[in-house]
């Protein structure tokens, strides 16, 4: 489940080691750490992380 993989730190590795991302590693290692976060809350954590460095900004074509 995606908390079982949180709490054992699987995702931060995998960015760090499969990825090779080690700022988006960081990041995630936060919400992995903080036990506060409900599992959506990590998700949302993880997912806008991913986003951020992931996702170009949308643009109109230029005419």
């Amino acid at each position: 489940t995606w908390e079982h993989h949180l709490r054992a730190g699987d995702y931060s590795e995998w960015f760090r080691h499969q990825i090779r991302d080690k700022e988006l590693a960081r990041e995630t290692a936060e919400a992995e750490k903080d036990e506060m976060l409900s599992a959506q809350e990590s998700r949302k954590h993880v997912l806008d992380a991913v986003r951020r460095r992931y996702t170009a900004p949308a643009t109109a074509p230029e005419e």
